[in-house]
């Protein structure tokens, strides 16, 4: 072989050779590529598969604790674990439950209880814990026996300072979110709608809203116009302009009738008249004495009845010669609303000039004197700055207190005063929500968070004190107070449509003692040119209550069976 031929041999090997080896490298990197496409597809099943397991096990995992709530002794007593993980142990720290009804006699915050019930107590710090180590344990610690009941001493002896939040009683998939954050004393509301004032809609994401939006996309508190706030200011403007002579007025008056530094203050125009009449002669037949009665009329017909029947008055006829003279229709119209200027003015001028008070509406009566509830020392609730009467309509718009502003006590102090001034301030709030009742409890509320203005509000179930709600929803209790069986200071014919209506109701109870000769009459239109300061006593007051039936279906004296009912299917009261 020559040497030509032979390079040529040795260049076709190196040739073949180079051509195998990069088959072999195709060959190999498809393998590879091969490899990791395999291997992608034994991941991706592998983590499917854990995934699946995963979620089965937290099905199970659900499943076994709502078995474990169902029947706690069949839990494992072995259960030794710390009840907070992660992020939120640096500020929960253990947890335990009271009974609520022991825990608001020992911390009675003044709003309406339901009874019955528990309160959850959680420990932010390990020093807030209960003193023996063991119950200290089982409060941070799951031991396979849900969370311990302590007593309320016991469970709050080391918290030097306690936030109360509470809950309503329809919780419809609701949550409650607490977060460790610079300190908020207002709960953050959010809900499931579209947009402000829109309903739930639970496709839609959690949204920032009034804390008086409802599900159906109504929203109790909604800011004041600008022609409502002017309007209001126009009223503050010749208030302001005549306080110090209304001040220097009125001391006098203060001075002379005020008992134990207390006054009874009611306000009223012509049209409610009669039932102002009714109060003073339902009080003159049980002996009451109402010398330290303060009525703020709001007309002259009505200073002159009052007078007539021996009630000391003050007349501001420079603030209230515009407000109207005859009666509301019904809760909330123009009459309504601008009556309640009156209300707030008459409250804050005797409240500010130092006085305790009550106040009450016209539709009032007394079985005993409420001043002495008040002002006894022993009373167990004897240490809040306010009292009011519970209105029974526990609902978002009257939320936290459902406090009913035609039947309260004040105390003069720091506090009230620059509640009841703060509430001059808000008139324009009265305007916009056609209810001083509504604007007295927003403002009321943040002063009892801002300021610690003590509120109690004596709850339904205190027969002390009964009133509209009783009337209409609690039958059985009704014939207990008509028999007079009940140890009651008052009754209150709220929750009534209109006046025509609490004379009624009045009647059929057996709490009427004004002569219909007087009803809707002046003065003068009764007993003449006569000036005697009791000239309307004789003869607009009854010696004996004036009994008649309406309505069958309504708290009477005696059987009304033969009247028709005035709800719809209403049935015999008797």
């Amino acid at each position: 072989m020559t040497l030509r031929n032979m390079e040529a041999t040795c260049n076709m090997k190196m040739e073949n050779r180079k051509e195998n080896e990069d088959m072999m490298g195709r060959i190999m990197k498809k393998d590879e590529n091969d490899k990791r496409k395999i291997e992608a597809i034994i991941n991706e099943r592998v983590q499917s598969e854990l995934s699946n397991r995963a979620k089965e096990r937290m099905e199970m995992d659900i499943i076994k604790r709502e078995e474990e709530i169902k029947s706690p002794a069949s839990s494992p007593k072995d259960v030794n674990i710390q009840r907070f993980h992660g992020e939120s142990s640096k500020y929960m720290k253990g947890i335990a439950r009271v009974k609520k009804n022991d825990f608001v006699r020992t911390f009675d915050f003044g709003t309406p209880q339901d009874s019955g019930g528990e309160v959850m107590i959680i420990y932010n710090d390990l020093k807030s814990l209960p003193d023996d180590e063991k119950i200290a344990d089982v409060t941070t610690r799951e031991k396979g026996e849900g969370i311990v009941e302590l007593d309320v001493q016991v469970a709050t002896k080391n918290c030097h300072a306690m936030h109360v939040v509470t809950v309503g009683n329809d919780n419809s998939k609701s949550c409650i979110a607490i977060s460790q954050n610079y300190e908020n004393y207002h709960i953050q509301k959010w809900m499931r709608t579209s947009s402000h004032k829109s309903p739930l809609d639970p496709n839609q994401p959690l949204r920032a809203v009034s804390r008086g939006q409802q599900s159906n996309g109504r929203v109790s508190f909604n800011p004041p116009n600008m022609d409502l706030v002017q309007k209001h200011w126009t009223m503050l403007q010749t208030y302001f302009s005549s306080i110090d002579e209304l001040m220097e007025n009125l001391k006098p008056i203060l001075e002379k009738i005020a008992i134990r530094n207390t006054v009874v203050v009611l306000t009223c125009n012509h049209g409610q008249s009669e039932l102002l009449m009714n109060f003073v002669c339902n009080a003159q037949v049980k002996g009451f004495d109402l010398r330290n009665v303060l009525v703020f009329p709001t007309d002259k017909e009505t200073k002159d009845l009052a007078e007539g029947l021996g009630l000391t008055t003050f007349y501001d006829e420079m603030n209230f010669e515009q407000l109207p003279t005859k009666e509301a229709k019904s809760y909330g119209d123009n009459t309504f609303k601008a009556m309640m200027f009156a209300k707030v003015v008459s409250v804050q001028i005797v409240n500010m000039m130092g006085y305790d008070l009550l106040f009450q509406d016209v539709d009032v009566i007394w079985y005993k004197n409420p001043l002495n509830y008040f002002q006894d020392d022993t009373n167990p609730l004897h240490g809040f700055d306010m009292y009011f009467q519970d209105d029974g309509a526990h609902s978002t718009r009257y939320a936290p207190y459902s406090a009913n502003s035609g039947f309260y006590y004040v105390r003069s102090n720091e506090r009230t005063r620059y509640f009841f001034v703060s509430l001059l301030y808000a008139g324009d709030l009265i305007l916009r929500s056609s209810s001083h009742q509504q604007a007295l409890i927003q403002v009321m509320t943040e002063h009892a968070s801002m300021f610690g203005l003590r509120v109690k509000v004596l709850g339904r179930d205190m027969i002390e004190f009964p009133g509209g709600w009783h009337y209409h929803r609690r039958r059985d209790f009704m014939k207990q107070v008509v028999k007079g069986e009940v140890n009651a200071n008052i009754f209150h014919m709220s929750w009534t449509t209109n006046k025509n209506n609490k004379l009624k109701f009045f009647q059929q109870m057996g709490e009427w003692y004004l002569n219909k000769n007087c009803i809707g009459k002046t003065k003068e239109e009764i007993v003449g040119n006569v000036t005697s300061s009791l000239a309307l006593i004789q003869p607009c007051c009854l010696s004996e209550a004036e009994i008649i039936c309406h309505y069958k279906d309504k708290p009477s004296k005696i059987p009304c069976n033969d009247s028709p009912p005035i709800d719809k299917h209403g049935r015999n009261f008797w």
